[in-house]
Formats: structure tokens, C-alpha cells, sequence
């Protein structure tokens, strides 16, 4: 019975095994044509990474925008996000091969007059948000009392040297260290002032309570592209589908990302920056805003005549080796044109085939003007849109202009149940200028005040003059205790 009962187990097991086998065979079936389809779909798409130029955080939302919402994947990218930092050069990350994209600022221009082919593919920001922080101290007034004082710079500030030489300050003078990166080190010690992005570290400056300067090249009419897209030369000539197509990706992920910013910032919290905390990624995002001004131009736009004006700048201070190329040095999208089927067709058709060229040679000619129209009318509007909002006499928003601007910051603050507060400016006696000393010289006093104006403020604060001798500055996330 021993043995029976022994086999009928055997037999048991035989049967148990052989369903087993049977089912993962099944499986097997089943599952196998479905894990190459998964794995040619990653076969198929490119490898590309990103070195970005500082810690993740909102500055770099577009990117995170269009990784998660697969718009890289649909371009065929696969696309790897190098985090940067104050010891990492975007720059030369690109240029030694360990990136194919990097985040760069208007600095580029000095790195291809070096003769290092880099191009720019797309500018993120139109504004720059570079500006010097110093400490709080009554002997440093203006960016000259920093000669013979120890700054922290990052190693692609080179604008910042362009606004030092246009207030006149000797550079050499200047003892320029590594940026740690930690905004407090200007409180107190040997440094005394920082590049800083005005976006970013006076959040921890006054989260900390602490008062400091604020040297905005703006100011003094130094305003560059700041986050820059670019890539090598060669690599966007051997890769001209794929740098579109990234370019475009792009602009998809920051639309995304201004259109659904709460969603972008918990995805920032909860996947590349967990210790960022909510209320700095979204003071950053509402600055980086006005950096970009998406709703008045098209993300990623490039001007050639203002490259050419950043170069006489960096030119004026000393920093190009050599003229650049600004036609070479924006990136431009490739126009196939394959006329070989026509030229077939004329050998077979002959005169019938020449006439037809000749009228697509027409419409061709017809649709590039057609084109040149359009852009020109677009450069057009951009300008009459920005003189519109701007007080000619100042360079302050005008009353137009900080209605708009005043409308924004008051949903702003009740969106965020932060604080606004209003200054009103009145020049008194100002008519007996005027009367006195003619027009032109009211003009250059207001122009004086504005710039004061400017000055004395944060960059996140609005400046406007909306008549006469009359001025009004916005003061977000302050209250009447100041």
C-alpha cells in the first residue's frame, strides 16, 4: 500500500509539473512577441543628454515637461538630464563630448570667438536673470566699491564682466573665487558679493532675513539672452532632423509647464529636487516668467540683430578673440530640396518639364518672400509691443504698462495670499525745471529717477512711470512694514 500510495503521489507530481510546464510554455507564448515590440521601441530611439547648468529646480521646467509627457520620446530622443552646478561648465561638458545639449548663457559668443564651434539652438530666456548680490554694507554703493573685494563668480558669467567694464570698474582688481553655490557666504567673512540669478537666491537671502545689494546689469542697458540651448557644430550639421526636433520638444515641455505649473512643481519636488520645498520653485516659476515672456514671444526665439549687439558688448569689454559669424552661429533648420526628379522628368518631357520648373521655381520665390513678410511683421509687432508698454523717456513701463503688470502681480497675490505693496513718486517743483532749464533737461531727471528707481529695488519689483513727474513701484511679497 506503501508503494501505491508512493506512486500515486509520483503520479501527482507528473501531473502537477507537467501543468506547470504547460502554463509557463502558454505564458510564454503569449508574452515573448510583446518584449521585443517594448525593446525596439527603445532600440529605436536616440541617445541624448542634456548638461544643464545649475541644480534642478523651476529653471529647468520645460525639460522636466517634456520628459514626462513623453514629448522627447515622441521625437524619437531618449533623453538623459545632466544636473549642473557652480563647478560644473556646461560649456565644456558639450565641448569634451559628455553631452550633446547644453544649458549655456550669452557667453557662447566668447567661447565661439575662440574658434570652438558651438551654435545656438534655441534661447529659453529672453531676459537674463543674472545679477551681482552684495552684502549690506554702507561702504559698497555701487559695483566699483567691490575692487580690492573677494566675489564668488561662476565659471559662465562673462556677462557680468561686460557690465562691470560698461560701470567701469577694473576686473583685475577684483578677487574673483569659486561660487560655492551657498548664497549666505556673502553675509559676513572675506566674500562680499556673489553672481547670482535673480530668480533663485534672494528667496534663501530673505527666507534667511537677510538684507543685501542688488547690481542688475539691466540697469546700465546690459540685457542679454540668458538660458541658452546650444550644441557643436558638427553635431547639428550630422544631426540637423533630430536638433529640431529636440528644439521642438522643448518648446512643447515649457508651454506645458507655464499652462500646468502646480503639476510641474510637485513633479520637480517629488522626482529631481525633493528638498527644494514648494514656496522657492514657485517664487522661481513666477520670476522665470518675466524672464521668458511667453505670452508676447514665441519661446526659444533668437534675434540676429541682438546677437550682434551682445557681441559689441563683449567686443567693448575685452573679451572676444576674434569677430563672430552670427549667421554661423545660430543654428538654422536645414531646407531639403531634392531636384532630381525634375531633372529626370526635363530629360524625358523636355520643353513641357522646363516650363513646369519654371513656374515652381515662381511659387518658390513667392512663398520665401512670403515668409520674409511674415517674420518681419512679427519682429514688427514684438517691438511696437514692447514700445507700447514702455515710457520713452525712462525706459520704465508707462501707465499702459504697469496696469498690465499690476493687474498680474495683484492676481499673483491673491493666488498666493502674499502681500503687495504700492509706492507712489511725485517730483516736486518739477515744472520750474522744465520752465526753467527747457525739456531736455526734465527729461534726463526723469530719466535719472527711473534709473534710481531701478537701482534701489529688487528685480522682482516694478518701476513705472505713468505721467508727468509722477512714478509708481510695485513691491510683491511686501507689506506696509516694508
Amino acid at each position: 500500500m506503501a508503494s501505491s500510495a508512493f506512486g500515486r503521489w509520483i503520479g501527482h507530481r507528473r501531473t502537477t509539473t507537467l501543468r506547470r510546464l504547460l502554463a509557463i510554455i502558454l505564458a510564454s507564448i503569449l508574452v515573448a512577441p510583446m518584449i521585443p515590440s517594448a525593446l525596439q521601441a527603445d532600440e529605436y530611439l536616440t541617445p541624448v543628454r542634456v548638461q544643464l547648468k545649475w541644480f534642478h529646480q523651476f529653471q529647468f521646467a520645460g525639460f522636466y515637461a517634456a520628459v514626462e509627457q513623453g514629448y522627447f520620446r515622441e521625437a524619437g530622443l531618449d533623453v538623459t538630464l545632466l544636473e549642473g552646478g557652480p563647478h560644473v561648465n556646461p560649456t565644456q561638458e558639450v565641448l569634451d563630448g559628455r553631452a550633446e545639449f547644453g544649458v549655456g548663457t550669452s557667453g557662447l559668443l566668447i567661447t565661439r570667438s575662440r574658434g570652438l564651434p558651438v551654435v545656438a539652438v534655441a534661447a529659453i530666456f529672453q531676459h537674463s536673470p543674472y545679477i551681482l548680490i552684495a552684502r549690506d554694507d554702507p561702504e559698497i554703493t555701487s559695483p566699483r566699491d567691490l575692487e580690492g573685494r573677494t566675489i564668488m563668480v561662476e565659471p559662465y558669467s562673462e556677462e557680468l564682466l561686460a557690465y562691470l567694464h560698461r560701470e567701469g570698474v577694473d576686473s583685475d582688481r577684483i578677487n574673483m573665487i569659486e561660487h560655492t553655490g551657498d548664497p549666505l557666504e556673502v553675509v559676513d567673512g572675506e566674500v562680499v558679493g556673489m553672481t547670482a540669478y535673480l530668480t533663485t537666491e534672494p528667496f534663501f537671502l530673505a527666507r534667511a532675513g537677510e538684507t543685501y545689494r542688488v547690481f542688475d546689469p539691466k540697469v546700465a542697458g546690459i540685457d542679454f539672452y540668458g538660458d541658452t540651448l546650444f550644441t557643436m557644430e558638427d553635431y547639428a550639421e550630422r544631426n540637423n532632423n533630430l536638433v529640431v526636433a529636440f528644439r521642438e520638444a522643448l518648446v512643447r515641455g515649457w508651454t506645458y509647464a507655464f499652462n500646468h505649473q502646480e503639476e510641474i512643481i510637485a513633479l520637480i519636488e517629488r522626482e529631481y529636487s525633493p528638498e527644494s520645498g514648494r514656496d522657492f520653485l514657485r517664487f522661481e516659476a513666477d520670476n522665470i516668467r518675466r524672464l521668458l515672456i511667453p505670452d508676447l514671444i514665441e519661446i526659444g526665439y533668437m534675434n540676429p540683430a541682438r546677437w550682434a549687439t551682445i557681441a559689441q558688448e563683449f567686443e567693448a569689454a575685452g573679451l572676444m578673440q576674434r569677430p563672430v559669424d552670427i549667421d554661423a552661429f545660430m543654428f538654422h533648420p536645414a531646407e531639403p530640396a531634392d531636384w532630381r526628379w525634375l531633372l529626370y522628368t526635363l530629360l524625358i518631357s523636355g520643353l513641357v518639364m522646363a516650363l513646369s520648373a519654371i513656374v515652381l521655381l515662381k511659387f518658390y520665390s513667392l512663398n520665401r518672400a512670403l515668409r520674409a513678410e511674415v517674420h518681419s511683421r512679427k519682429l514688427l509687432e514684438v517691438e511696437l509691443r514692447e514700445r507700447a508698454l514702455t515710457d520713452p523717456v525712462t525706459g520704465t513701463l508707462n501707465r499702459h504698462g504697469f496696469l498690465e503688470a499690476m493687474a498680474r502681480e495683484m492676481e499673483r497675490a491673491a493666488r498666493h495670499d502674499a502681500p503687495l505693496s504700492l509706492l507712489e513718486l511725485d517730483l516736486d517743483h518739477f515744472k520750474r525745471i522744465n520752465d526753467t532749464h527747457g525739456h531736455a533737461a526734465g527729461d534726463r531727471i526723469l530719466n535719472f529717477v527711473g534709473a534710481i528707481c531701478r537701482a534701489e529695488t529688487r528685480g522682482i519689483d516694478i518701476t513705472a512711470r505713468i505721467g508727468g513727474e509722477e512714478f509708481m513701484i510695485t513691491l510683491p511679497d511686501t507689506d506696509s512694514g516694508g
